[in-house]
């Protein structure tokens, strides 16, 4: 199950990786490109080359930097959420009874058992039975909805709607099939229709 500490593990762990990847560029170390490496490796490595792929990778870290700052990382002071039985310290913003919660999920063999054999959000929904604040709170952290994807796949749709059918007045009825997560039988409807003759 995604999560938005799991995508966040993924953002940082690449811009780690760009960071190394321009360092070893600098040092004219370009196997981690392996077919760049192959081809400069026949004609022979050019040092201007070698800049200008250092300074691509440094714009590159930039603008993730801008679009994920390490500032606004999610999951900064949020460490017990991943594991509640090593971080102990809860976030400062805590309330009494959360931190109550917390202590005593970290003092709960059982809960360990059950931690050790299931996903993070599996763990916390389990949870939420018997602690509901601390609970509520780590599920509002997890799963904040991780992806635009349904929300990028509707604007092509309703583009293509706007610039050729401008007279098209209800656009949930125009975006029904493309937005819908169910496949049509196109070949069942054309057989249905097939039947019936307009001459």
């Amino acid at each position: 199950m995604t999560t938005v500490f799991k995508l966040a593990d993924q953002v940082a762990a690449f811009k780690a990786k760009l960071d190394l990847w321009g360092q070893r560029v600098n040092r004219s170390n370009l196997d981690m490109f392996q077919t760049l490496a192959g081809i400069l490796g026949e004609t022979g490595p050019e040092h201007s080359f070698s800049q200008l792929v250092h300074v691509h990778l440094s714009l590159l870290l930039k603008e993730f930097e801008r679009y994920f700052p390490t500032t606004k990382d999610p999951r900064t002071g949020k460490e017990w959420i991943c594991d509640p039985f090593v971080n102990k310290s809860g976030e400062s913003s805590m309330s009494v009874q959360e931190e109550d919660q917390l202590l005593e999920i970290a003092n709960n063999g059982g809960l360990k058992t059950t931690f050790e054999t299931t996903t993070l959000p599996v763990f916390w929904i389990k949870v939420m039975a018997e602690y509901p604040d601390i609970a509520t709170r780590a599920l509002k952290s997890l799963l904040p909805f991780p992806t635009t994807y349904p929300c990028e796949a509707g604007f092509s749709p309703v583009t293509v709607t706007k610039t050729k059918q401008r007279n098209k007045l209800h656009m949930s009825i125009t975006l029904r099939v493309p937005l819908s997560p169910i496949t049509p039988r196109w070949n069942r409807c054309k057989e249905r229709s097939s039947g019936f003759s307009l001459i």
